[in-house]
């Protein structure tokens, strides 16, 4: 089977290299699980994989209000379109729905929320070479309202450039 990818299998194993790599990042897992105004300072969370399918999701659904507490990070690929350079490859775009609930953005510490996250990961995805996707270049942050309770942004980025 070819690892190219127009593998969607290749595609799905490379949304959870992406998930793990957000997993890897404390400050990024500070601001999604603790709700306090202080996330950052807060203790590091010494198994980050307790936050895989709840606080970061590869789903796309809107966190139950009522259970889970926190802030998420929804990973999705979007728009496959068609390469018609090079027929190994698409031209996609990685999805990152950052979804905080609204009396959670202000944390004293530096900033709003959503920007801090934004901020990581920017500086983990923007200009990443991912093998079977490509160079990945950020390319908006449109806001997103889910509910009344969660707003964020949706980060987009493209494979502007192919391994």
């Amino acid at each position: 089977m070819a690892t190219t990818q127009r593998n969607f299998e290749v595609i799905g194993s490379n949304l959870i290299t992406i998930a793990n790599m957000i997993l890897n990042n404390q400050n990024i897992c500070k601001l999604l699980y603790y709700t306090t105004k202080t996330p950052l300072s807060e203790t590091n969370i010494e198994d980050t994989s307790i936050l895989m399918d709840k606080n970061i999701r590869m789903v796309p659904q809107v966190p139950d209000e009522g259970t889970l507490k926190g802030s998420f990070i929804v990973v999705l690929l979007d728009n496959y379109d068609l390469n018609p350079i090079n027929d190994d490859t698409n031209i996609l775009e990685l999805r990152f729905d950052i979804l905080c609930p609204m009396d959670e953005w202000r944390v004293n510490e530096k900033s709003l929320r959503p920007f801090l996250i934004m901020s990581e990961m920017s500086a983990i995805f923007n200009g990443l070479q991912i093998k079977g996707i490509g160079k990945l270049k950020l390319l908006s942050t449109p806001r997103i309202v889910m509910s009344d309770v969660y707003a964020g942004y949706s980060m987009l980025f493209n494979n502007h450039e192919f391994n």
